[in-house]
């Protein structure tokens, strides 16, 4: 479709050499001698970008441009003059006016401006889609939660969605501490603001110190941190007990007087974002350990959330594998199934990564699917491979020939059950060829728990 650019010029020669320039470069071109019927033409066709003058009989272009605001708020205004001043662009600018043109035009700078524009249009809104995107990705609705454990979670976060306190995600690597951090911040009033993930593994502190707290040199900042960028929204802290105690001290001092001072700063600042913890404990406990500075289990108003190990919630496992498969098909575009008993062979698996380890597993096995499909078969070889102290004996003998191969043969003789022949003709292979395949994988036939090979 045509980007719709609409011409407002009480000057005939304007609006035909406006109109000739942009239909060359390919622009749908409208155009009116006075803002009144440019008004009426929006009214029944609305335009991407409007070019107008500011000096006209009757209403002027800075009047024209705030009509156009209020009624068609997603229509652009490019103001063009030849008595230019730097107030008559500022007073355009402070207007919300897309850019200010001086008279005479140059037709290349005309267009290049109006596509930078047009750009842009096209940039913020990719990027709204893809923000709401991913606000309805973290939407507490989405959370997997039909164990009891997790119900109380989602309870508790609905809870202190809203509070202004720093709040303690507390439990395992891998439970979904950071993804919860998400939701908290996309089910709070802040959802709007932005949201900041800073890792506090990283063992250069020195720049931990400038990304969360910002850098002034010379009374100059030079750094924007985390907390500026998400003033009212969200910083998150990952890994919080990897900080220096000191270091810690500083996040935490910051808490408690509602301001801060970036690195080499003097002048302190307003703490207007709300800080969380993801931390591998509880806040106690870890300040028992020595892991969490003294301070910290003094900060009364701070509030912990703990999440189960996955061993403890494996009522949500179902639920976990069609939020991975509706996940890989929003960020493939592949569409993936499970199998009714494909989650059978994890039944009795405790699972020390957690969340992260099940859902590496299924990407394991998705990505050697043939036809899209998650398997019983293809999940335990994933679990095999994952779990620890397996040894290579106990592992099935398609693991030392590929898992496409033993996919193929698998499909193949499902394909055809009863017909080894037809199945052997499709792999290309001989059918004595095929049951030394059969027998080396521990393939059996569909009808056959304990089939006899045929030499």
């Amino acid at each position: 479709m045509l980007d719709r650019i609409l011409v407002v010029d009480d000057e005939p020669i304007v609006l035909e050499v406006l109109s000739e320039v942009l239909t060359r470069e390919g622009f749908q071109v409208a155009g009116a001698s006075a803002a009144k019927p440019a008004l009426d033409l929006l009214a029944r066709d609305p335009h991407e970008l409007v070019l107008c003058d500011i000096r006209m009989p009757g209403m002027d272009g800075f009047e024209f441009l705030r009509h156009v605001h209020r009624a068609y708020p997603a229509t652009d205004v490019v103001l063009m003059t030849g008595y230019a001043s730097l107030d008559g662009e500022i007073d355009a600018m402070a207007l919300g006016a897309a850019d200010y043109l001086i008279k005479p035009l140059k037709p290349k700078e005309v267009v290049a401006r109006i596509r930078a524009i047009l750009q842009r249009r096209r940039l913020e809104a990719e990027l709204h889609s893809l923000q709401s995107e991913l606000r309805s990705r973290y939407e507490i609705h989405n959370v997997v939660a039909f164990s009891t454990r997790m119900r109380a979670v989602i309870s508790a976060v609905r809870r202190v969605a809203d509070q202004s306190e720093p709040v303690f995600f507390c439990g395992e690597t891998g439970v979904g501490r950071r993804f919860l951090a998400r939701t908290l911040h996309y089910t709070s009033k802040r959802r709007e603001a932005p949201i900041g993930v800073v890792n506090c593994a990283n063992p250069f502190h020195a720049d931990l110190a400038t990304e969360i707290f910002g850098l002034v040199k010379n009374g100059r900042r030079v750094y924007r941190g985390q907390l500026d960028r998400c003033r009212g929204g969200s910083l998150h802290l990952a890994e919080f007990e990897s900080l220096p105690h000191e270091f810690q001290g500083r996040v935490v001092a910051a808490l408690r007087e509602h301001s801060y001072t970036p690195v080499d700063g003097v002048e302190s600042v307003p703490l207007e974002t709300r800080v969380t913890f993801s931390v591998s404990g509880s806040v106690g406990d870890l300040v028992e350990q020595g892991k969490l500075v003294d301070s910290l289990g003094e900060l009364d108003q701070a509030l912990s959330i703990a999440l189960p190990p996955l061993r403890q919630r494996t009522e949500d496992l179902p639920g976990l594998a069609t939020a991975f498969t509706d996940g890989y098909a929003l960020d493939l575009g592949q569409t993936l199934r499970i199998a009714v008993d494909a989650l059978k062979p994890l039944a009795e698996y405790d699972f020390p990564g957690n969340v992260s380890e099940f859902f590496s597993m299924l990407a394991h096995a998705a990505r050697n699917s043939l036809d899209g499909t998650l398997t019983s078969e293809l999940v335990e070889r994933s679990f095999r491979q994952a779990k620890p102290g397996m040894t290579p004996a106990a592992a099935p003998m398609a693991d030392q020939l590929g898992d496409r191969e033993y996919q193929l043969v698998l499909r193949a003789v499902n394909r055809h059950p009863g017909h080894l022949d037809q199945a052997a003709k499709e792999l290309g292979i001989s059918r004595t060829t095929l049951w030394r395949r059969m027998r080396k994988y521990g393939i059996t036939l569909p009808e056959q728990r304990n089939p006899a090979p045929i030499e």
